[in-house]
């Protein structure tokens, strides 16, 4: 596989560089002489286990500790340092204790600090503790003590409440459960008090119920984080050293219910209409427990016309753009549907599959007047959970009803509809198995159904991690079939696999993959996939220190060396060596380096758009600086720069990312971002045609492309519960040719008398303003103000004021709505029914 050779290879030779690949994976195993570095073996840094006790009537959740029982509780202590000194004592001393009933469990906590007037507690909006100023602390509790499925509950000194979930294929940053903490700070520390009911996790149906947990403190202005049982720094696989919670006997998982209906108002205004719109809507989320073990989550009549706006770019590659899931039912409790890699949720309501048909059938003297650019969704249902024996299920169904367009005919002024999309229905099963050492096996299967078209896509995916006990050996394996069936065709099957070996612990790691799409393989009506047809193969090789060395705090270095090529003909792509380095410095000052080199440069086998024909690029290299100052300062900066270099065809491309924060005040935060791109003597598809022979003419063009991208982010926190926040975005990209090329066989451009005006000038301006309060546990009320502007010409101006000008004069969609959303919980309303 790294034995190399760029000419057409035969499929036998395909298979002699498979051997390869097997025996490097053989050697690597053999040579395996580097082992992680372990801590020594003594009660400080062992594992712990932890008690908690019955209590008869539960504290007032105040954060002062004002309740007896707390001082004669078991207590958690005696914290170990996770960095930057790995096994050393910590700073100052953490208290913790834990105490429980029939409803929750409670929790204490005592964070020590000499220094009260010193503890960082910047505020913020809640699940933003990460990206602040502040200390927290954070209880981490696996339920099954599984060692993959964690529920992190932080807090911070301004009682800020930070709530993800963990599993096997990483973080839901997303998930939001309904728990109570309160804070205080005194002359000597910074003291939390938290309760948890039962019916923010999901537990084993067991008398005594043994969990995993740890807890980790960050004391921000040293940047030193502490846990409570010791964790080994070098090990990717954390949760392998937590402790246990014991004591917790004879309480029965409740019920889980809660409806969440909202009612929203919006005052809308469209390009091109003077006229402004008002309409009004309601609907409902629902979330019933259907066992300790699983949850089923329900939506009917959504509304996300509050969702942030999405970056919209210049796309001058044939490629579609992956936008990041941003609505809230399809973000939460939605990491069993990750696995594979075939669920893409922004399919579901997205822009209709012949959305581009009334424009292609209309008459001369038809016009548009009604095409939605998204499908509406009727309601979506998801069931996920697992059970005390590791077992994960998951289920996803949503649905789209018909959507038209209208068009008008100037003359006779009748109108007349077209379907650009039929009732669609979209399916998910998932069924994840935990197993020892943290591995795990999924199966899971995708289904598109448009039954009007007789269309169904089908995708069916297998995946699992084996690692050893010790977590030095980790095997990762994963194979996808899609299968598309149309009425009238032969069906069309394709597959994707991934397998690798990996050392996944201790300063020296390595990892071996080779990752095969087939020319058939389609995953996109539900999934996303660039391209196919490709094979990829990659060695890395890192070397990590994480203990303190003169003024650096920690490091870490990467050799990486990637061999592409086509699944089917079987033809070279690209051959990639990269390198790159990571400085984080005591003064907390951060700096990477990069540097990669193509140095038999790259077939480019997508970019002419007509399959079989190759665009050959020279040797290329590429290089990127980053450099980040101190996070606690109050004014931080964070550079970034970017080179890529063709000298052949004296190809430049460079750009300068300069990120600026300005934090005024505990409550007052405004980011900068000022991003700059210029792309010169770049080459690119502009046309394809044909000749009298139906044979392709593919043109390339000449071009030079400036993006200039500019982000304002202001954040004013008035508490934990309310804040307003202003985010405005103008993007503009412009692309001027100069010369145009026609495309050879051999991959490679000669001039051509081609002339067409291809110049683009694309801005995109967006602004969103947000008002949010949470009046109550899981209920708020949101004011949103949207503001968006898509222009697109040959306009070749060259000043960005006057652009700017011209582009905030352009015709603008403009929305102002005001939404109510209240959490009806079960388990509240029993609790106030029972009081009165």
């Amino acid at each position: 596989m790294f034995g190399l050779e760029f000419t057409y290879k035969s499929r036998s030779k395909n298979n002699f560089s498979i051997l390869i690949f097997i025996g490097l994976l053989l050697l690597f195993l053999n040579s395996h002489a580097i082992t992680t570095q372990l801590a020594k073996d003594s009660s400080f840094l062992a594992k712990k286990t932890i008690e908690a006790v019955r209590i008869s009537k539960p504290p007032k959740i105040d954060g002062k500790l004002n309740e007896p029982f707390w001082s004669e509780l078991p207590v958690a202590n005696n914290f170990v340092q996770y960095s930057p000194r790995n096994g050393l004592q910590p700073s100052f001393p953490t208290e913790i204790r834990f105490a429980y009933d029939d409803e929750a469990i409670y929790i204490a906590a005592i964070m020590f600090d000499p220094s009260p007037d010193s503890i960082c507690k910047e505020l913020g909006r809640r699940d933003q503790i990460e990206q602040l100023n502040t200390d927290y602390i954070s209880f981490d509790i696996l339920p099954y003590n599984d060692e993959l499925n964690m529920y992190e509950f932080k807090v911070s000194p301004g009682n800020l409440q930070n709530d993800c979930k963990y599993s096997a294929i990483g973080t839901d940053i997303t998930w939001d459960a309904i728990w109570e903490s309160a804070t205080s700070i005194n002359d000597s520390s910074w003291i939390t008090e938290v309760k948890i009911p039962y019916s923010a996790l999901r537990l084993p149906r067991k008398d005594k119920q043994v969990w995993g947990i740890n807890m980790w403190r960050n004391l921000h202005r040293r940047k030193e984080y502490s846990t409570w049982t010791f964790v080994n720094i070098t090990d990717q696989n954390i949760f392998s050293y937590y402790g246990k919670l014991v004591g917790i006997n004879n309480v029965k998982p409740p019920l889980r219910l809660s409806f969440t209906p909202y009612v929203s108002g919006y005052v809308e205004k469209d390009p091109g209409n003077k006229n402004w719109s008002y309409f009004a809507k309601g609907g409902l989320d629902l979330r019933y427990g259907i066992n300790e073990s699983y949850t089923l989550d329900m939506m009917l009549i959504p509304d996300f016309g509050q969702v942030q706006s999405d970056d919209q770019v210049l796309n001058l590659t044939p490629f579609e753009i992956h936008y990041t899931e941003k609505r809230q039912f399809f973000t939460e409790a939605t990491e069993l549907f990750d696995k594979c890699g075939i669920f893409y949720s922004r399919r579901v309501g997205s822009i209709p599959k012949n959305y581009f048909a009334p424009y292609d059938s209309m008459t001369p003297v038809e016009i548009v007047t009604k095409n939605p650019e998204l499908t509406r969704i009727i309601n979506a249902t998801k069931i996920s959970g697992r059970n005390a024996r590791g077992l994960g299920l998951g289920f996803f169904n949503a649905m789209t009803t018909d959507t038209w367009a209208v068009l008008n005919d100037t003359v006779s002024g009748e109108s007349r509809r077209i379907m650009t999309q039929p009732f669609t229905n979209y399916n998910v099963m998932v069924v994840d198995q935990n197993l020892k050492y943290n591995s795990y096996f999924t199966f899971i299967n995708t289904n598109y159904w448009t039954p009007d078209y007789r269309y169904v896509a089908n995708v069916t995916g297998g995946e699992t991690r084996l690692c050893n006990k010790k977590n030095t050996i980790a095997v990762f394996g994963k194979l996808n079939i899609s299968q598309i069936f149309q009425e009238g065709s032969e069906p069309v099957i394709g597959h994707k696999y991934v397998i690798s070996i990996s050392k996944p612990s201790g300063k020296f790691q390595y990892e071996l993959t080779r990752n095969e799409i087939g020319d058939t393989y389609d995953p996109n009506d539900m999934g996303f996939l660039t391209n196919n047809n490709m094979a990829e193969n990659i060695l890395r090789l890192s070397y990590n220190t994480f203990e303190p060395v003169g003024k650096l705090l920690s490091t870490q270095s990467q050799f990486m060396v990637v061999y592409n090529t086509l699944y089917r003909p079987y033809k070279f792509t690209t051959l990639e060596v990269d390198v790159f380095n990571m400085l984080n410095f005591t003064n907390f000052w951060a700096n990477y380096l990069e540097a990669a080199v193509y140095p038999f440069g790259y077939y480019d086998h997508y970019e002419p758009r007509v399959w079989g024909w190759t665009y050959k690029l020279p040797m290329t290299y590429e290089f990127i600086w980053k450099i980040a100052t101190d996070t606690r300062k109050l004014f931080r900066i964070h550079n970034t720069l970017g080179i890529v270099n063709t000298p052949e065809i004296n190809h430049f491309e460079y750009n300068i990312a300069l990120i600026s924060r300005f934090r005024f005040s505990e409550r007052f935060t405004v980011t900068f971002t000022v991003e700059y791109a210029k792309n010169q003597n770049d080459r690119g598809w502009v046309n394809t045609t044909y000749d009298s022979l139906m044979n392709p003419v593919i043109y390339f063009g000449r071009r030079d492309v400036i993006t200039l991208n500019n982000i304002l982010n202001l954040t004013y926190i008035f508490n934990t519960k309310a804040s307003v926040s202003l985010r405005g975005r103008h993007y503009w990209s412009r692309a001027r040719y100069y010369d145009y090329y026609t495309l050879n066989r051999d991959g490679n451009l000669e001039p051509s008398n081609y002339w067409g005006d291809h110049n683009i000038n694309f801005n995109a301006f967006t602004i969103d303003l947000q008002f949010v309060w949470y009046f109550a546990p899981g209920s708020e009320l949101s004011v949103v103000w949207k503001n968006a502007i898509n222009t697109i010409d040959n306009n070749m101006n060259t000043d960005y004021f006057k652009d700017f000008y011209n582009t905030i004069r352009s015709p603008q969609s403009n929305s102002f709505s005001v939404r109510v959303l209240y959490c009806l919980d079960y388990q509240n309303l029993k609790r106030i029914l029972k009081k009165k």
